[in-house]
């Protein structure tokens, strides 16, 4: 009986291997017998195989040794667990979604326009979907920023969490500097995939942490499992599944390296609560016609 398996080397020396029931890291082996999965795959896709491939890419980049990690750039963001939440932590993490976020639409845009070029229908389609999908959802990360007693505006320019800024980066290079803008299918899988983790828990948690009548939950609440991913994630899954050998491979590839941004730990430590405190604190709104009337 044939087992339909899918496998993809998202950087050298390791290679992700799935079937529809088990995900595992394979390392060539040099000792003159046949290796298939050293070979450039070749197999058909399917939903099953594709998303635990997918998925699979991901997890690998979380299961990689720090001292492996490449630092794209310093992170001060901590990831989810870090240390404790504070409503200055929340803000800082909201001005990173909004660098995410507010990206989306214009370089989903072009990638749209690159696959229509190229006669890749489907992959156009899908571009153009993510461009209605995503607009406006840079604008709930700002309510949420306002709602917090912030000036919004100018707190997004002024405090680009690094992470994010990294994430941005990698999605323009994916879309606008490489030959084939496919990675960016992987870029945007990893990053529903990863908001799946986060649930209603995690959005009582901040609320939690929050003023009383507050309601800064708006961006996260759409970007996690209570919200619209999940359907997002299963269309990408399908859509991949139908892809190239080839470009399953480079999907899969962008899905490792964006987990690998999001997940690589700070280089040079968190920014400290006292510190972050100060630099908001001056982004409030109103805070400088504050500091005029002393």
């Amino acid at each position: 009986m044939s087992i339909a398996i899918e496998w993809a080397e998202v950087e050298p020396g390791c290679i992700v291997v799935a079937t529809s029931d088990r995900i595992w890291l394979h390392t060539p082996v040099f000792n003159g017998q046949p290796d298939p999965f050293a070979l450039p795959m070749d197999a058909p896709g399917s939903v099953e195989t594709t998303r635990q491939l997918l998925d699979g890419a991901i997890g690998a980049a979380g299961r990689r040794k720090p001292s492996q990690a490449p630092s794209p750039a310093p992170q001060q963001t901590p990831p989810a667990g870090a240390m404790s939440l504070t409503p200055a932590r929340w803000a800082w993490r909201l001005a990173g979604y909004y660098q995410t976020t507010h990206a989306t639409p214009r370089l989903m845009a072009a990638a749209a326009e690159r696959f229509a070029a190229a006669g890749r229908d489907a992959l156009a389609a899908w571009a153009r979907d993510k461009v209605r999908d995503e607009a406006g959802h840079d604008r709930l990360a700002l309510r949420d920023l306002d709602a917090l007693g912030y000036d919004a505006a100018r707190l997004v320019d002024a405090l680009v969490p690094p992470t994010a800024a990294a994430l941005v980066r990698y999605f323009e290079a994916r879309v606008l500097e490489d030959d084939d803008p496919i990675g960016c299918v992987g870029y945007a899988y990893a990053l529903e995939r990863l908001a799946l983790e986060r649930g209603v828990r995690d959005i009582a948690a901040v609320e939690a942490i929050l003023p009383p009548g507050v309601v800064a939950t708006r961006c996260l609440r759409v970007h996690s499992a209570a919200g619209s991913d999940a359907a997002h994630v299963d269309e990408a899954v399908r859509l991949v599944a139908q892809l190239t050998a080839g470009e399953r491979t480079r999907v899969a590839r962008a899905c490792y390296e964006t987990a690998i941004i999001y997940c690589t730990p700070p280089a040079n430590g968190f920014i400290t609560e006292e510190a972050l405190v100060q630099r908001l604190s001056a982004l409030e709104n109103g805070a400088e016609s504050r500091r005029e009337n002393r």
